[in-house]
């Protein structure tokens, strides 16, 4: 994608944050602002809306002035956007800092008693959002007015000054540790790094001094489920932090007063909490917890019901499918799709893969096939994009596919390029499983009549290392029942169910 193509899909993506009236209003502010009655600027914002970007505008314009003009708009709207976020923000944090603005100007103009009661008022509010940052500020300018308070003394308010800062400088060292274990992350989910991520959060948590037993807000939960989340998913292991599952809901229950002051932070931990559940099998707790999460959606007038649709609904699909009712699973997931605009493509793919697995284990191979053909992007593009994890899933699902089409040749060079490009990924994750999953299917590939033997089924049972119920993988089970099935004669769907269900 060239230079130019990049810089407008930015714009189209700043224009998508707009609702259909803010697009309105947006128009009136170019015309407000347009000093001669030229409208090209208004012409492309149009163009770009409707991502009809080709017209004759573009074809008319030479490309230094369609650079010129593109980069008018994009600050034309960082500034709309800026001044209408600014003036609509009533959350209370925004409430805090202008009590702190306040506050200052009247001890600059020695207004003392009306800046202590203002003072007062906004240090009560950061500590019922527990906003150490805030506080931070609120007691340093109290300190420095300190001489002129009558009503405190100077011990009481520096201990006050010290505890927060404690608690403030343990936050933003979660923070610092939260930043660089998702800098390591994206580099491990494109394969571009060493693997240990365990020795790697090790390391943070000494380099930073952090402290994971006491948990201090919304925020820090998020980032400690986040980081845990993705430590699981590299591993395929959720058994293990589901304990931190339960640490969690109780921290909400500790804190139901703030759960609605830190919606998005909420929202996020109650989809952790029923991802965790879900991968670890336990169905209807998941669907309870993302039935509280779409509650959760719809408060302060949805202010991020789309933010999180998809993800909802991708793993309600799943949950459904896995307890055995892909009747709704696949037609929900269907719909979802049909209906989803200007959502984020890498929860699309998440949704259209799985659909894809949906479509397998009912046999229903022409629609794996026309899903499949969609993914039209290299390897490559979708490690970046999408993580190696999924871009082998994928892989996965497209050899089996094929091997069910019976294009034999085509598969035997899929897995030929698929163990060169990620033998070395899967055998430093400690998943050589996979590995060894595909050379039984070559075995049958081989022969297939070999495939139904009891020496086969024998080789099967001690070619794998399997975990207990409760630690095994559902995404790993999965794909095991296929051979399952094979070997069993039966309906993969069936075997599916019976692994993943078994008590």
């Amino acid at each position: 994608m060239s230079k130019k193509s990049k810089a407008m899909n930015a714009v189209s993506g700043i224009i998508n944050i707009l609702s259909n009236t803010e697009k309105e209003e947006f128009i009136g502010y170019l015309k407000k602002k347009n000093k001669r009655h030229d409208t090209k600027n208004i012409q492309l914002f149009s163009l770009l809306k409707t991502d009809d970007i080709k017209k004759e505008i573009v074809a008319k314009e030479n490309k230094q002035a369609l650079y010129a003009l593109r980069k008018r708009l994009y600050q034309n709207l960082i500034e709309f956007i800026g001044n209408k976020r600014f003036e609509s923000d009533t959350s209370e944090e925004r409430v805090i800092v202008r009590l702190i603005i306040v506050c200052r100007v009247f001890f600059e103009h020695k207004q003392y008693k009306a800046a202590f009661k203002t003072l007062r008022m906004a240090e009560e509010k950061a500590l019922q959002l527990e906003r150490f940052n805030l506080l931070n500020e609120i007691y340093h300018t109290h300190i420095e007015y300190a001489h002129l308070d009558e009503k405190i003394t100077f011990p009481e308010l520096t201990e006050k000054y010290r505890i927060n800062q404690q608690k403030f400088l343990q936050e933003e060292q979660l923070n610092l540790g939260y930043a660089l274990l998702r800098h390591e992350l994206a580099k491990i989910r494109e394969g571009a790094a060493g693997f240990d991520f365990q020795q790697t959060i090790l390391k943070t948590i000494e380099q930073y001094n952090i402290s994971l037993k006491e948990i201090l807000t919304f925020k820090s939960l998020y980032q400690i489920l986040f980081i845990a989340n993705e430590y699981a998913a590299l591993h395929n292991n959720y058994h293990q932090i589901e304990r931190f599952v339960d640490k969690s809901y109780r921290f909400i229950l500790t804190k139901k007063e703030l759960a609605d002051k830190h919606l998005f932070y909420h929202i996020h931990i109650l989809y952790f909490m029923a991802n965790v559940l879900f991968r670890n099998k336990k169905f209807e707790a998941s669907k309870a917890y993302l039935d509280r999460m779409e509650t959760e959606m719809g408060k302060q007038d949805k202010a991020y019901y789309q933010r999180f649709y998809l993800r909802l609904m991708l793993l309600r699909c799943l949950n459904e499918n896995y307890s055995g009712k892909a009747a709704v699973a696949i037609p929900l997931a269907e719909q979802v799709l049909k209906e989803t605009r200007h959502a984020e493509v890498s929860e699309i793919l998440d949704l259209e893969l799985s659909l894809a697995v949906f479509y397998f284990q009912q046999h229903d191979l022409k629609k794996v096939q026309q899903l499949l053909k969609g993914f039209g992007h290299t390897d490559a593009w979708y490690e970046k994009k999408q993580g190696v994890e999924w871009a082998i899933k994928k892989n996965l699902i497209e050899i089996l596919l094929h091997i069910e089409l019976k294009n034999i040749d085509y598969v035997f060079s899929r897995l030929s390029s698929f163990k060169r490009r990620y033998k070395k990924y899967l055998t430093d994750v400690k998943e050589e499983r996979v590995l060894i999953f595909l050379s039984l299917v070559e075995k049958y590939l081989n022969a297939p009549e070999y495939f139904v033997s009891a020496a086969f089924k024998k080789l099967v049972e001690e070619s794998f290392q399997w975990k207990t119920y409760q630690e095994e993988d559902l995404f790993v089970m999965s794909f095991y029942a296929w051979l399952k099935a094979k070997i069993e004669k039966r309906n993969i769907y069936d075997v599916t169910l019976q692994l993943v269900q078994t008590v």
